[in-house]
């Protein structure tokens, strides 16, 4: 590929890590402070039916919150949860963009990177896609 392309490829992935991070985190204060929601609970277990959700937390109170804890939400994460938002994933992109964009190296390692980067996409276009079964199948 050529340089125009890495490029543009690496700043869509770091805009992208940027997005999701800031998504992910929030709904981690929401679970942390205890107020989360089916929408919070979704994006960080990837459970994508609010019936799954009470399967697994028990059910909302009157105002839709569910009383959980980080460590039953980090057990009850699938895939899709991952994809949604993972915070070491989505900093691994941002490392390899800031990468991309600053150096390169020829040989060897700048076919590495090269690689770093295509999977960095790959897992922020799978993130997206996720995001979008969760948008499309809200029952």
């Amino acid at each position: 590929m050529d340089s125009f392309t890495i490029a543009a490829i690496a700043i869509a992935v770091f805009l992208s890590a940027i997005v999701r991070i800031i998504r992910t985190d929030a709904a981690w204060k929401a679970v942390d402070e205890g107020y989360a929601s089916a929408e919070h609970l979704q994006d960080l277990t990837g459970i994508l039916k609010r019936s799954g959700l009470q399967d697994v937390f028990g059910p909302p109170t009157m105002d839709g919150i569910f009383h959980t804890s980080r460590d039953s939400v980090i057990q009850a994460r699938r895939l899709t949860g991952h994809l949604m938002g993972n915070l070491r994933f989505d900093a691994a992109s941002i490392v390899v963009a800031i990468l991309v964009l600053v150096w390169k190296p020829y040989g060897g390692m700048g076919a590495i990177l090269d690689l770093a980067i295509f999977c960095a996409f790959l897992y922020q276009l799978a993130g997206w896609g996720a995001t979008a079964m969760l948008m499309n199948d809200k029952s």
